[in-house]
């Protein structure tokens, strides 16, 4: 009948629609979202409900405290934390993008240093994202862990997400290496973080990896990691010299991630 031929006709147009649609996103967009659901994922994973107060440590540009402050919800809250305010506007600027500025503070702050902000047990739950291997002095690393543990409330969590090193990916291998290398990021072993997570008086510390799942191809990569201004030349340089023709060969994986955790007793 008539109304029903419409209607297929109106599905067959949108279903058409969409698929035109999901062609024009370009790659680097598509990878952008992927890591955006990745993300998103972990921060459901570290236990974060709606209401929650939650602190994300070492913010950076907000990717990560987006994905808090969509779980957390209207009736929560997120302070985000960074040593830096360099980030502050590309930080809101993300915020509003995803409409969860009103939901999160930023505050300047030393990770080391929480005390001198924030009372003792002022949050459900306290988040990193990558924030280990930003550090410039490593030997910070047991007093920050503390810091951190002394802000979250009895029966709370800590959980701190960074990328797995232990990788069989030449490409991937080769990524953390000039990391490492040339931006001197940190990446203390398993048993570090998990023995500072002790010895911060956690219990039930435990470490998960977590598959991420997402390649992406050398042009991505390119677009998405070193056209950007501030990526340094000597980087830039030994990327295109040591990393590009791994990836040109053998592909490019995002590193899988390792979940750190610990309760508060």
């Amino acid at each position: 009948n008539q109304p029903f031929s419409v209607t297929r006709f109106v599905y067959a147009r949108l279903k058409c629609w969409s698929q035109q649609v999901l062609h024009m996103k370009s790659a680097l967009e598509i990878l952008c979202e992927k890591l955006h659901f990745m993300k998103l994922n972990l921060a459901r994973s570290a236990g974060i409900r709606g209401g929650m107060k939650v602190i994300d440590i070492g913010c950076g540009q907000g990717t990560f405290t987006i994905c808090v402050a969509e779980l957390v919800g209207e009736t929560g809250k997120v302070t985000a934390i960074d040593i830096s305010d360099e980030d502050l506007d590309e930080m809101k600027h993300n915020l509003e993008r995803f409409r969860v500025r009103s939901q999160v503070t930023f505050v300047k702050a030393d990770a080391a240093e929480l005390s001198h902000v924030f009372s003792p047990e002022s949050f459900d739950i306290a988040v990193s994202y990558r924030l280990i291997e930003e550090l410039k002095q490593p030997t910070q690393l047991p007093k920050i862990v503390s810091s951190i543990a002394e802000v979250v409330k009895r029966g709370g969590r800590v959980v701190m997400f960074e990328l797995s090193t232990e990788t069989r990916g030449i490409a991937e291998e080769n990524l953390i290496r000039l990391h490492s290398d040339i931006g001197k990021d940190y990446f203390p072993s398993r048993e570090t973080i998990l023995r500072c997570l002790r010895s911060a008086g956690l219990n039930k510390v435990e470490v998960e990896t977590v598959p991420t799942k997402i390649s992406y191809s050398g042009e991505v990569f390119l677009k998405s990691n070193i056209s950007q201004d501030e990526v340094f030349p000597e980087f830039k340089e030994r990327i295109m010299k040591e990393l590009w023709p791994s990836i040109e060969q053998y592909g490019m994986k995002y590193p899988d991630i390792r979940m750190f955790y610990g309760h508060k007793p």
